[in-house]
């Protein structure tokens, strides 16, 4: 970043300070929400207060009537649920995790970079402030919540109730430490358990009102493997702005807090988890045994983390809701509005995420790839594509990068080697000086086929995709900002097409990838076309394209958009793959329709394509489990798949339509496919890498 930028290194005073001397220092931890004394429940009190709701007190005598177990014993069962479930928040736990947790971050990031401007504005409205904070951040790695924890106690600021899944409340010791430090567990599925429901609903609106610490939940629900946004989970957001309706608190404000990693922690877990092969289960154990990427000094690079404008809940729930309310105490917050507040959050997410180096060199490489394989790149000309390229994220895209800079060469040239340096296990540049890509994969010790979630895939399938989709990866916290444009690209033929035509395709691409990217529905046809010209105007700006009348063709920038098109050929095809297996189902495949059996033979059929075509899903990334379950989420969603009872039902006129419409897209396929251009460019890696299931 730029000297004079707002983002500001948080460990540059720890390496200078007693670790041990700044976690005891004297601290009064400012709590966010202002409420008279009366009002603030502790840990026991928030417990008889749910134990006391009217709603789960009517589940308790629901259960009773209809089970005829006693009573007695369905309170003692919600006194144990909610005691699983509630946080018991302890400073002196916080403080002897955080000289740990210090050490830890000190030797794994070279910058942790925190937005101060914006937190300092946040701290200051939280003490002139009678309304309750939820903290939401995007969700990359298990570190989130650890790190936001973090930040918030070097800034002395209270540590939220943060909502944990019930993976870490299993964890020996780990559990109940983190439980200390501010975390309330949740059972990952309770919606047929009417008890466990109201208890969970009453225990958020209890903490929503009358606790004075913030809470904080990842609207994402799960980490994204891909480092793209994920589609928003709406359950405990609803919950929350339950509590708005009810009138129990003046307002609501939702912080979005955008994370960035140069280099996730989890990265080649990612990579196999998107192939099939399940993550570790999360065990004390296999906590220390993760301490060995502690070895190597600066090991994962800086990360930021960028916090943007609060979301009211106010301005989406007006009187009119909350005297509707009273009128109708069964009345519910409208979905449309807990969709709009979902949505407003990533989106905060995509425009304050910061792109690292590493991530348009990897766009980069993706396209040199497939465009010159015989022409890998050397350091004078990755520095010039790199700066071209950097330049119009900043200049076009409007993107926060890592480093501003980009007139100056030399400048340029040592940011590129200090971004690899993290990365010296994926990219390097050999003793010729040309950028190579390392072999990670080393080969899987599977004890148990079953365990994997989709096909089994060959040696030399793995040999490829592990590599590539390491790449893959961090390309995708650019697609943040090039989706739109990428799509227009895809709709844009050699020979021109007319503007209505254009539009159409832009919005069947955008239908059938909104879950994929995590784009906002627009049912509304001028909303629709006002982004299509929005991301039009952009490539117009560029060169990409020029308009005639009333036609669109492609401009004189042909690299710019190449690398756009081919950024978002896996994804369609991917479509494409997945309609004509679903299209030819019974004549193909005996086994039943299912979730599993989906995502089993696409991997399989595109494993097969790899190898064989030079057509569709030539990319690994279409080997993605992640990509084939959002395409068959938004099939089901548009009814061209229906669910019935144990199995699935596909209107085929539906699907041999929108074949014929992926047929018809203008698509330009690179000139050599992964499968050949790859091994050009590998080195063999001395890292072993073996998973054990």
């Amino acid at each position: 970043m730029e000297e004079n930028s707002e983002f500001v290194d948080l460990l540059e005073e720890r390496r200078k300070d007693c670790d041990f001397i700044w976690v005891t220092r004297s601290m009064d931890p400012l709590l966010p929400h202002m409420l008279p004394p009366e009002a603030v429940y502790n840990r026991n009190k928030i417990i008889e207060s749910v134990l006391l709701d009217t709603q789960v007190r009517f589940a308790i005598d629901t259960i009773a009537k209809t089970t005829g177990v006693r009573v007695k014993d369905i309170e003692d069962n919600a006194r144990a649920m909610i005691n699983e479930m509630a946080s018991k928040a302890d400073l002196a736990t916080v403080r002897w995790l955080g000289i740990f947790i210090t050490k830890a971050m000190k030797r794994m990031f070279s910058r942790i970079y925190i937005n101060e401007i914006t937190l300092s504005n946040l701290k200051k409205e939280t003490q002139i402030s009678q309304i309750q904070y939820i903290y939401v951040p995007s969700h990359r790695s298990y570190l989130d919540f650890i790190l936001l924890s973090y930040i918030l106690f070097s800034y002395d600021m209270a540590l939220p109730n943060i909502a944990a899944g019930m993976d870490f409340y299993n964890m020996r010791i780990v559990g109940e430490l983190l439980r200390k430090t501010g975390a309330f567990y949740i059972r990952r599925s309770f919606s047929n358990d009417l008890l466990y429901k109201q208890v969970f609903r009453s225990y958020i609106n209890t903490i929503v009102s009358h606790s004075d610490r913030a809470i904080e939940f990842f609207i994402e629900g799960t980490r994204s493997r891909s480092q793209k946004s994920t589609v928003p989970k709406y359950g405990l957001l609803s919950i929350i702005l339950e509590s708005l309706l009810q009138g129990d608190v003046p307002d609501i404000h939702f912080v979005p807090m955008s994370i960035s990693y140069e280099r996730p922690p989890e990265e080649l877990l990612f990579v196999y988890e998107i192939l099939g092969i399940p993550k570790p289960k999360e065990s004390t154990a296999g906590l220390f045994r993760s301490l060995s990427i502690l070895q190597k000094p600066f090991s994962h690079g800086c990360i930021f983390f960028n916090i943007g404008k609060p979301i009211s809940a106010c301005q989406h729930i007006d009187t009119a809701y909350r005297k509707r309310k009273i009128l109708h105490p069964s009345f519910k917050v409208p979905s449309s509005v807990v969709e709009n507040v979902a949505y407003l959050i990533i989106e905060s997410h995509k425009k304050n995420t910061v792109l690292m180096p590493i991530n348009v060199i990897a766009l980069l490489l993706n396209e040199r790839i497939q465009i010159k394989p015989k022409e890998p790149y050397t350091f004078d000309s990755l520095i010039k594509d790199y700066q071209w390229l950097k330049s119009f994220f900043i200049k076009s895209m409007k993107t926060l990068m890592h480093e501003a800079e980009i007139n100056n060469k030399d400048k340029i040239k040592q940011e590129i080697l200090k971004s690899l340096k993290p990365h010296d296990e994926l990219i390097v540049f050999d003793s010729s000086d040309t950028l190579k890509i390392k072999q990670r994969h080393k080969g899987l010790k599977l004890t148990n086929h079953s365990k994997i979630k989709g096909h089994l895939l060959s040696e030399r399938t793995m040999q490829l995709a592990v590599p590539a989709i390491n790449v893959a990866v961090y390309i995708n916290p650019t697609l943040a900002f090039l989706t739109e444009i990428a799509f227009i690209t895809a709709t844009i033929g050699d020979n021109g097409i007319q503007k209505e035509i254009a539009l159409g395709r832009y919005e069947l691409l955008r239908n059938l990838l909104s879950t994929e990217f995590a784009m906002r529905p627009i049912e509304d046809k001028i909303l629709l076309e006002a982004e299509w010209e929005k991301s039009l105007n952009i490539l117009l700006l560029e060169d990409c394209l020029h308009v005639a009348k009333d036609s669109i063709f492609p401009g004189n920038n042909t690299k710019l958009f190449s690398i756009l098109h081919n950024v978002i050929l896996p994804f369609i095809d991917v479509v494409y793959v997945m309609c004509n297996l679903l299209l030819e189902w019974t004549e193909k495949i005996s086994d039943e329709l299912t979730d599993r059996t989906i995502l089993v033979e696409m991997q399989k059929e595109v494993e097969k394509l790899m190898f064989e075509s030079k057509g569709w899903c030539q990319h690994p990334y279409c080997l993605s489990l992640d990509l084939y379950s959002n395409v068959w989420s938004n099939l089901l969603s548009q009814g061209i798949v229906t669910a019935q009872e144990h199995t699935y039902q596909m209107d085929k006129t539906k699907l041999a339509n929108l074949i014929e419409a992926l047929r018809e897209l203008p698509l330009q396929r690179p000139l050599a496919t992964y499968a050949e251009a790859l091994p050009l460019i590998i080195l063999t890696s001395s890292v072993d890498i073996q998973a054990k299931l």
